[in-house]
């Protein structure tokens, strides 16, 4: 009863965030399929003569291979760039606020003095970011497939879902780590820089065909089981094991920490 009741509290106090991640989420989605449509139609009106020239270059044969591949499309702007940039935006938020934006408010010692352990008010907290980020993408990834569904587009529909478990399970990661920074700081502006600092150099090994798969966003976008055609359960499995060090490890910082 005591850890639902926190969980609540802070779904209360992150509601204004969850309500803008989720139009934001699913206006997005709506968007893009929208621009398909549009894009697409106008890569079927483009003089053959046009695209001819056009496919000598590499980014104008990207393009038009994109636009007549409706499959590819969803991926590459659904869970390789719009879903994993807003999580990774709201992930950094809801961890700045949730732990430097209560010391910076002065509400920490308050929480910390209720008749509950800091093993379970740390607990409480990271399971309403969890559910906020799931519920805002789960939202987002399902208005994209209710709109292509209705404006007559066909995909790997039960492969897009899979993939979407994926990219929750490494923006999890991302978010706990963003949480463990957020603790060690007092304002959540500079925790929320601090994690975005820490994204970009999390992402670097992602430049290098030999070490993307040590990048945290190449995880995200899920590219070796939606692309690659890899099995779904290791990048699963690896996820599951970091998010659940990384709870330890920040429970134990957590309690430790002097506020």
């Amino acid at each position: 009863m005591m850890a639902r009741n926190l969980i609540q509290k802070e779904l209360y106090q992150l509601r204004w965030f969850i309500l803008t991640g989720l139009l934001l989420s699913i206006s997005t989605a709506v968007a893009t399929v929208v621009s398909f449509r549009y894009f697409g139609h106008l890569v079927e009106d483009l003089p053959q003569e046009l695209v001819e020239m056009l496919i000598k270059y590499d980014l104008a044969r990207d393009l038009l291979s994109l636009f007549g591949d409706f499959p590819l499309y969803i991926w590459s702007q659904w869970h390789a760039k719009n879903l994993f940039q807003l999580a990774a935006l709201f992930a950094i938020i809801f961890a700045a606020s949730q732990f430097a934006g209560e010391v910076s408010k002065k509400t920490m010692g308050f929480y910390l003095t209720r008749p509950v352990t800091r093993q379970l008010g740390y607990l409480a907290k990271i399971t309403a970011g969890l559910l906020a980020l799931v519920f805002i993408f789960s939202t987002g990834t399902a208005a994209f497939w209710l709109v292509s569904r209705i404006m007559g587009y066909t995909a790997a529909w039960g492969k897009f879902f899979a993939a979407l478990t994926v990219s929750l399970m490494w923006i999890a990661v991302y978010y706990q780590l963003a949480c463990i920074i957020s603790v060690f700081n007092k304002e959540p502006i500079m925790a929320g820089v601090l994690a975005g600092v820490t994204g970009v150099l999390l992402s670097l090994p992602g430049l290098f065909a030999a070490s993307r798969q040590f990048s945290i966003f190449y995880q995200i976008r899920a590219v070796e089981y939606y692309i690659l055609g890899n099995s779904l359960f290791p990048p699963l499995l690896i996820g599951l094991l970091l998010n659940i060090f990384l709870l330890f490890a920040g429970m134990d910082l957590f309690t430790k920490k002097d506020f």
